[in-house]
């Protein structure tokens, strides 16, 4: 199975790291990208202090907006925290983890093997789950 590296994106519509694409079982060539991701590389080049958003056939690199207390400072609404962006890319991968979570459960209630693909695709996500809680928790 072949796999091809994707861009996630936040619910605002701004990159916030890469994830996997699959190729479907179904259909050789075509590529399952996960919800909330979109089938272009992430950027080359990430500066401190911007956010990027899809642009054309590339990225659109824009200030990110200041920190939450300093936006409550100057009467802005909060922006979203690094904390914020996790949580959302937490559930992407929870809604993510159903479908090959099912094909395996009734796979064994079958007394069938696990299907590999939905195996790796699982072990993928909670790889990346377990790294986004460790740093959310590091967040404080």
């Amino acid at each position: 199975m072949q796999t091809k590296i994707v861009s996630q994106l936040d619910a605002t519509g701004y990159f916030v790291g890469e994830t996997v694409a699959y190729e479907s079982p179904l259909e050789p060539g075509v590529f399952l990208v996960p919800a909330g991701a979109i089938d272009r590389p992430p950027p080359k080049t990430i500066e401190p202090g911007k956010r990027y958003r899809p642009w054309g056939l590339g990225w659109r690199g824009e200030d990110a907006p200041p920190r939450p207390e300093q936006a409550e400072a100057d009467g802005q609404p909060p922006q979203p925290t690094r904390a914020d962006e996790i949580r959302s890319r937490l559930s992407v991968i929870d809604e993510a983890s159903v479908r090959p979570a099912r094909a395996i459960a009734l796979a064994l209630a079958n007394g069938e093997p696990a299907p590999q693909a939905d195996a790796e695709r699982l072990a993928l996500l909670e790889a990346e789950a377990q790294l986004l809680r460790a740093e959310l928790a590091s967040l404080g």
